[in-house]
């Protein structure tokens, strides 16, 4: 995960005042749980070569996640629409959690 994103989920989640080690822990699930939904979207949007494409890149990249988002951010139509949405509707969803 980017440093940028890093730093909007401290920002948007409020994990400013954490410990560092509980901020890391806390960024983590969040970023896996926007990573799993964003991914879904996406899919959603992309035609069946791209879709293909997607497939072969996720037998290479094993657990490089920046390729794949690399892949996202190219072939998936709207992808940073999709990451806005998706980082608001978890906010929404988790809210109680970070209060």
């Amino acid at each position: 995960m980017n440093d940028e994103l890093k730093k909007r989920i401290i920002q948007d989640f409020g994990l400013a005042q954490m410990a560092t080690e509980e901020q890391e822990k806390f960024i983590e699930r969040i970023g896996n749980m926007l990573f799993e939904s964003v991914i879904e979207r996406a899919l959603k949007k992309m035609d069946e070569s791209a879709m293909s494409e997607f497939d072969e890149l996720l037998n290479d990249a094993g657990e490089d996640y920046q390729k794949v988002i690399a892949f996202l951010r190219n072939r998936a139509p709207g992808f940073k629409d999709i990451v806005t949405d998706e980082m608001a509707r978890l906010k929404r969803a988790t809210s109680s959690i970070f209060a």
